[in-house]
């Protein structure tokens, strides 16, 4: 009963009876779902009532959350052995979600926007100039291109490229069409209807809001492409003029286009490890040349907290799509040149989502070369090595590695993973393994810091607010709400705060420490698929 009891006091309640809870349960069953979204919205005062309204299968974890009466509960059913994870209680702290960093045995961080963060309009300008470049001069695009401004308002994280029409996409919470352009021009409702029927729904990002892993690769990942961090982001104006030059060349639309497939050659050599070294990637040879333009150093506050966690008996690890050479250039550059030492085990090369649900073995890393060592694949039930830097790899075999040192069965072993990409590194973790994430947007800086830095480069009168557009939650709201177990604009935030702390939002949908004020007037709600403790 005391876990009850615990998990109840998240949302500032005293001891609850079965008496009260039977009460609570009869009375949120003549409510309409309305009243109950406002209490919600509301704060935790509605979460009690929430609670007793949701039930969450047992058996299946997977399950969304429903919205369904329930029996009354009898003061013997509250204190059997058998009381679940998924109770009333435990959805109440699903509604109220929290933190506890002490709760979790093994903890995770991606690198790049997470760990480590850049200066996103030293970053925006290069990757754009050298985007271009490479149409110009590697595709045959015409020079014309080159004489194109940075348009800032035009950069959004998170929006969509319909490759083939040509067109810009921004998605609402249920994956349909709220905004798009072709090429830079703003279309119309009448075009977007005309083009993506009258629910405004396209089938290829209907197939990536019902699985986006099921368009990661193959016909899909060639017809569309979601701009998910800021290493992609300012891809879609590069798409957007490139098309505008075609469309001209031509003397109107075309057919088809292919500027997106040329673009995805271009983000694949300027990001290629292989390129790393060889000056061939003008982006990496730019990052080289001066690493301290483009990121900037961490705080000793998170250094400090990153040892705290393992003072506290946490096991940490890195895990990165960087390759150790880029890793290591600018993790140096953030955290020191002793950033290994920070954890138990670095993940270079990861080839997330693919990492976490897939059985890939771990290459050995020389780590004085800082490269990956040719035909070194370890065994699947090879031991990993406490300190060592690996590349590529599995979840399942680190997940045990882990386990392994805290004397624990891999089942018991509870893992947290903090990342900024939403489907590698919140929605895939959760969706497809056994553990809780906190989702890193940097967006929500602008709600949070008054002097943000960045402003010009993450908001946009152009697209609407990141989270949402014309009262209408984003995709990325919805994926955010239903999969990260809270919200943070970064790091930094998080050291501010104690390790030992519980960090409890005020809302909802886990945005922490508070709903962006865009969306407390929307009806974005959640089938929170977390909770693994």
């Amino acid at each position: 009963m005391h876990a009850c009891v615990r998990r109840v006091g998240v949302c500032q309640v005293g001891a609850t009876t079965a008496a009260a809870i039977t009460t609570i349960a009869r009375e949120v069953y003549k409510q309409s779902q309305t009243d109950v979204h406002r209490h919600l919205r509301n704060g935790c005062r509605g979460y009690v009532k929430l609670a007793q309204n949701c039930t969450r299968d047992n058996n299946n974890n997977n399950q969304l959350l429903s919205r369904r009466p329930i029996q009354p509960t009898t003061a013997a059913q509250l204190t059997t052995t058998k009381y679940s994870r998924y109770s009333a209680s435990t959805i109440m702290n699903s509604y109220c979600k929290e933190l506890t960093l002490m709760d979790y045995d093994i903890i995770g961080f991606d690198l790049d926007g997470t760990l480590l963060r850049y200066d996103l309009l030293e970053m925006s300008t290069l990757i754009y100039n050298v985007l271009k470049q490479y149409l110009v001069e590697h595709k045959g695009y015409s020079p014309a291109l080159l004489t194109q401004q940075l348009d800032l308002d035009f950069l959004q994280k998170g929006l969509m490229l319909d490759g083939t029409r040509g067109n810009v996409l921004k998605l609402s919470n249920e994956a349909q069409v709220l905004r798009a352009t072709h090429g830079t021009r703003l279309l119309s409702d009448a075009e977007i209807v005309a083009i993506y029927g009258p629910e405004r729904r396209w089938d290829v990002t209907t197939a990536f809001y019902n699985d986006p892993l099921s368009t990661w690769n193959g016909p899909a990942a060639l017809q569309m492409r979601a701009l998910m961090d800021y290493f992609d982001m300012p891809a879609a104006l590069v798409f957007a003029q490139a098309v505008d030059l075609v469309d001209k060349a031509a003397g109107g639309a075309v057919k088809e286009y292919r500027v997106w497939h040329d673009l995805l050659d271009g983000l694949m050599h300027n990001y290629s490890r292989d390129n790393f070294s060889n000056d061939k990637s003008l982006y990496f040879k730019a990052m080289r040349a001066e690493p301290q333009r483009y990121v900037l150093q961490s705080s000793r506050k998170l250094i400090d907290w990153l040892r705290e966690l393992r003072a506290n008996g946490k096991k940490l690890f890195l895990l990165t799509g960087s390759n150790i050479d880029f890793a290591n250039l600018t993790a140096t550059q953030a955290l020191g040149a002793d950033w290994q030492q920070q954890f138990d085990f670095v993940l270079t090369f990861a080839k997330k989502p693919g990492f976490f649900t897939m059985q890939r073995p771990f290459m050995a890393v020389d780590a004085d070369a800082k490269r990956e060592v040719p035909n070194s694949e370890l065994s699947l039930q090879a031991d990993l090595k406490l300190g060592e830097i690996y590349s590529q790899g599995n979840w399942h075999q680190l997940h045990q590695a882990m386990a392994k040192l805290l004397n624990k069965e891999t089942s018991e072993a509870r893992a947290l993973y903090f990342g900024d990409n939403i489907i590698q590194d919140v929605y895939t973790p959760v969706k497809h393994r056994d553990f809780d994430t906190v989702a890193i947007v940097e967006e929500l800086s602008m709600v949070d810091q008054q002097n943000y830095a960045f402003n010009a480069v993450v908001s946009s009168n152009f697209w609407d607010s990141y989270f949402i557009i014309n009262n209408t939650p984003t995709l990325w709201s919805g994926f955010i709400a239903n999969y990260a177990q809270i919200c943070v604009s970064s790091m930094e935030q998080m050291a501010a705060l104690s390790p030992t702390e519980r960090i409890v939002s005020n809302n909802v949908n886990g945005f922490y420490p508070t709903l962006p004020k865009q969306l407390l007037s929307t009806n974005l709600t959640t089938s929170w698929h977390g909770g693994s403790i």
